[in-house]
């Protein structure tokens, strides 16, 4: 049992279908067990995304070699697990030739390599070819940037379409999930679940923008009016200390901000209130312990 690696994770899967992956010059050779010159993908998706060139082109040997299936794997969440029932061959000689990555598919005498034969010499209807990729696109999901790994490269069938291998339109390329398949199907839900996700972080992030500036809005209008009380208190510059705004801040309201501007300026008060003054004596008085005694028994 193969399993997705953490790296691997990290990319996201996708999942193409090409019908005319046949053309002109296709070749069937039952003899030698190859079939020549197939469409493994394009530049444009029906999907709704393209590939870069540089994309396929930097990614033609990650196809060589790329086991063939019939179908696609039983578990779609689980595209590595695949039974040995189900291989047709691997693909040789990958290039870029007119705008698609094309290669030859090497057959093995089995039961499913006989039968991907049959399928591609009688030209059966509603059969194409599909890859499984992990890539990655662009930052609005429009456009596929790099191919990180091939997956595989399955022959399935259409069942809404009656085109056959050589038949197709000029713009007939990888399958959307009007086709009615499955697989398509589970690739339309995919790309969605993908684009939820993006448009929640991006909602996550534009609300904590907001918040950070409705709390910056809020500190400026604090400090507005918290400079506005103590302008009007008329306090010495030496009593407004950062601490002491800080305190303003922190307070519950406007009026227990007036409260402590209110008890600052009373302490200012009393430290420059004036010192009382002392007189020298005008004569000297000498009194005797006596007098001094007598005089506090008085009173």
């Amino acid at each position: 049992m193969s399993v997705m690696t953490a790296t691997e994770t990290a990319w996201e899967r996708l999942t193409e279908h090409v019908r005319d992956w046949r053309t002109a010059d296709s070749v069937v050779d039952a003899d030698e067990r190859t079939v020549r010159n197939v469409a493994l993908t394009g530049l444009v998706s029906r999907n709704g995304y393209r590939y870069e060139e540089r994309a396929l082109r930097e990614g033609l040997s990650l196809y060589d070699g790329k086991p063939v299936f019939l179908d696609h794997a039983a578990n779609a969440s689980r595209p590595f697990d695949r039974s040995a029932r189900d291989l047709v061959g691997s693909i040789v000689e990958p290039r870029f030739e007119d705008g698609r990555v094309r290669g030859d598919i090497r057959v093995l005498e089995t039961e499913a390599g006989r039968t991907f034969l049959a399928l591609a010499a009688g030209e059966a209807p509603s059969v194409g070819m599909s890859h499984v990729v992990l890539a990655r696109r662009n930052a609005d999901r429009t456009v596929v940037e790099e191919l990180h790994d091939v997956v595989s490269v399955d022959a399935v069938a259409f069942p809404a379409t009656t085109a056959t291998f050589r038949e197709s339109t000029a713009d007939d390329g990888d399958a959307s999930p009007a086709d009615g398949s499955y697989e398509a199907l589970l690739e339309a839900h995919h790309v969605l679940q993908v684009e939820r996700n993006r448009l929640a972080d991006e909602c996550n992030g534009l609300r904590e923008r907001l918040e950070e500036l409705e709390a910056a809005e809020e500190r400026r209008r604090l400090d507005t009016e918290i400079e506005e009380l103590l302008t009007a208190a008329d306090l010495p510059a030496a009593a407004i200390t950062e601490d002491f705004r800080e305190q303003l801040r922190c307070a519950v309201d406007t009026a227990a901000r007036r409260e402590l501007i209110a008890e600052r300026s009373a302490l200012v008060r009393r430290l420059t209130a004036p010192a009382p003054i002392s007189h020298a004596r005008t004569h000297e008085s000498i009194a005797t312990d006596a007098v001094f005694i007598a005089a506090v028994r008085r009173r």
